[in-house]
Formats: C-alpha cells, sequence, structure tokens
C-alpha cells in the first residue's frame, strides 16, 4: 500500500510541476518587454528541459511502477530533483524579471 501512496504523490507532484512550466509561458508572457528582443522567452529552455529529462520520465516511472516497485522510489526521486531544479531556476528568472522592472 505505501508504494500506492509514493505512486500517486509522484503524479501529483509531477502534474504539479507540468502545470506550473505551463504557467510560465503565461508569466513570460505578461512580464516581457514588447518592444524588446524577446531574449525572455530564453527562460523556457531550461524550463522545457527540466520537464523532458525529469518530469516525463518520473511520470513513465510512476505509470509502470504498478508492476516494478523499484521505479515509484526512483521516480519520486526524478519528481523530487525536478521540483529542485524548477525552484532554482525560478528564483533565477524572477531576479532577471525583478532587476528589470527597477530600471
Amino acid at each position: 500500500m505505501c508504494n500506492a501512496r509514493l505512486r500517486l504523490a509522484t503524479f501529483a507532484l509531477a502534474a504539479g510541476e507540468t502545470l506550473f512550466w505551463l504557467y510560465t509561458f503565461y508569466y513570460i508572457g505578461r512580464h516581457a518587454n514588447p518592444l524588446g528582443d524577446g531574449m525572455e522567452w530564453l527562460g523556457e529552455v531550461p524550463l522545457t528541459a527540466i520537464v523532458l529529462t525529469l518530469v516525463a520520465p518520473a511520470l513513465i516511472l510512476a505509470a509502470i511502477g504498478h508492476w516494478y516497485p523499484l521505479t515509484t522510489k526512483i521516480a519520486a526521486l526524478l519528481a523530487a530533483g525536478a521540483l529542485v531544479a524548477d525552484v532554482v531556476v525560478w528564483i533565477q528568472l524572477l531576479g532577471e524579471f525583478g532587476h528589470r522592472a527597477a530600471h
């Protein structure tokens, strides 16, 4: 039963990270300089890499975790790593947008 709860928590965390990734498109679109060169959108590159390399494998491994219990633990570690990476990148992006807004 513990494995089922871990799978559910991993799915919830990965789904939340996916929704956060989609939200970042909205956020950057609202805060980008309309007369600028669009370089703000480069912030999506590391966020998309996190989704493709950590979140997507976590979802896949959690889905097959029903048959292979070890994969659920690996999926949870990937999702937790994605959460940490998202926080680090997001703090950097907010600092960049805040710095530009201050001038």
